[in-house]
């Protein structure tokens, strides 16, 4: 894992045949501040998407702390596709391990119910050995969305402790003192009692922030947080997310905000046609692009 907090492996979505990743590898340390670039379509929010596994990958691993998220994939693990019946198949001697191995992932020849015992052994101690539960994985990762998500029915404070008390990760009472504490900072403990519908765009971003440090998440991603918000309440909720970062949270932010990227993040990923095609720290990408979409991409919104 080389001490990523978050780590993505191999990572592919389609949507019927679109596909939309095509192989993303990255890794996010604890307490890094990485913020995902790229135009429409790039694939960036999906990433996010099967990070939280509100998608679930077509194919490659998601990991957090050690522990896989999503089901095992067995191309991305050799000692397993070489316990299965298809590469005991095709195996010659005039080919090594590694060239059958690639071939059988290139051309996605495992089919799980014929490979065979050794190898359903295997991705079952393997899927015991890792595998994290989904709802506790997604109060590790808390997610804020483009449009806040709230439910209109609750009040603010209805909100932030829905998910703590159903889950039983709190008592009402603790969780109660929580929300109002986190209300309280942001300047908003007199909206506690209001429903979603009577507050500001800005207002409403920074209650769904909040409300997702009510699950106590260890990171935090952001899918475009400002993107629906009225030019004028945008600096709101940016501050929010600084003052977030100072404090120390791991955080991916997908966003066009690029003068928030260059005073807060660590790294910069740029993302073009469902893979990563730029990494690099803020100056490297912003000030020396290397490929042409990241320098057609930034001569637009610099």
């Amino acid at each position: 894992m080389n001490g990523d907090l978050v780590e993505i492996r191999g990572l592919y979505k389609y949507f019927g045949k679109l596909e939309v990743l095509k192989g993303v590898s990255c890794g996010i340390k604890k307490g890094e501040k990485v913020v995902v670039l790229g135009a429409s379509g790039s694939g960036k929010s999906t990433m996010l998407r099967c990070m939280n596994l509100l998608e679930k990958p077509t194919y490659g691993e998601v990991w957090f702390d050690n522990n896989l998220l999503t089901p095992v994939d067995p191309y991305l693990h050799p000692d397993i596709i070489k316990a299965s019946n298809t590469f005991r198949k095709l195996k010659t001697p005039d080919m090594s391990d590694a060239e059958l191995i690639a071939k059988i992932k290139k051309e996605d020849l495992l089919h799980e119910k014929h490979e065979g015992k050794e190898y359903s052994a295997l991705m079952k101690s393997f899927h015991k050995a890792h595998y994290l539960n989904e709802n506790l994985a997604r109060a590790k990762m808390g997610m804020v969305f483009q449009h806040f998500n709230l439910f209109n029915n609750l009040t603010v404070l209805q909100n932030m402790i829905l998910a703590p008390v159903e889950l039983k990760l709190k008592t009402k009472e603790a969780a109660t003192e929580q929300a109002m504490e986190l209300l309280g900072k942001i300047g908003l403990t007199d909206k506690a009692n209001s429903y979603p519908s009577t507050l500001s765009g800005g207002q409403k971003q920074r209650i769904a922030i909040v409300r997702s440090l009510c699950m106590d998440p260890e990171v935090m991603l952001f899918d475009e947080p400002t993107s629906a918000l009225d030019p004028e309440m945008v600096g709101e909720v940016l501050e929010l997310m600084k003052r977030l970062a100072d404090a120390g949270m791991t955080m991916i932010v997908v966003t066009h905000e690029i003068g928030f990227a260059r005073e807060v993040a660590d790294r910069v990923l740029f993302m073009a046609n469902g893979v990563i095609a730029e990494s690099g720290t803020p100056a490297e990408v912003f000030d020396d692009p290397k490929t042409p979409e990241a320098k057609q991409f930034l001569s637009s919104v610099l």
